[in-house]
């Protein structure tokens, strides 16, 4: 049971995020998603922004509730796994709290968004073992951390010395968001099939 509820809210964190994150992007005048951040969406002139700002808020809380009921259907104690979680959770809505661009706090908006993204990476490499032991979702979920790793390396060296690194930094914004959204359905999906 608590397998499926896991499955329920990766499902709907995913889902939400992405549509909400669209919706929003739709509405914002001459928004890219190759050359604007997805921190500009949830900004207050976003004419969305509390639909991107609600996805945020969805993704973090339901990650981390999806990460609790597995560790519980799966009576383990990994507490690495739920920690990572918690942490994108964390992140998640502080940066939801603190909209990228305003003055004298954007470090704190900045440090939420890496938190996020570090803690929900993290967590699927911590947690993937738990939804399945066959090897091509094992390889498929490292692959994915993997890659969001990568993504945000690059996104933090292309922030540090301002300059873009073969691709916008937007791109490897979304690379590195996107992994944990993907590898969360895909997973969502694993559980439901079990």
């Amino acid at each position: 049971m608590n397998a499926r509820i896991a499955a329920a809210c990766w499902t709907v964190a995913g889902v939400a995020y992405l549509g909400l994150e669209a919706a929003a992007a739709a509405a914002h005048p001459g928004y890219r998603y190759a050359t604007n951040f997805i921190s500009d969406l949830g900004r207050p002139d976003s004419p969305l922004s509390h639909l991107m700002n609600t996805a945020f808020v969805v993704q973090g809380t339901l990650f981390f509730a999806a990460s609790v009921a597995l560790t519980r259907a799966r009576r383990s104690h990994i507490g690495v796994f739920v920690a990572c979680a918690a942490a994108n959770a964390v992140g998640n809505v502080v940066v939801a709290m603190v909209p990228s661009g305003g003055a004298g706090i954007a470090w704190v908006h900045v440090s939420a968004a890496a938190v996020a993204i570090v803690g929900g990476n993290a967590a699927i490499l911590a947690g993937h073992r738990m939804v399945s032991e066959s090897r091509w979702y094992r390889l498929t979920s490292v692959g994915l951390a993997a890659l969001g790793f990568l993504a945000f390396s690059v996104l933090a060296v292309g922030a540090v010395t301002a300059s873009t690194i073969v691709l916008p930094g937007a791109v490897w914004e979304r690379t590195c968001v996107y992994t944990i959204i993907g590898w969360q359905l895909l997973s969502a999906l694993r559980l439901s099939r079990r």
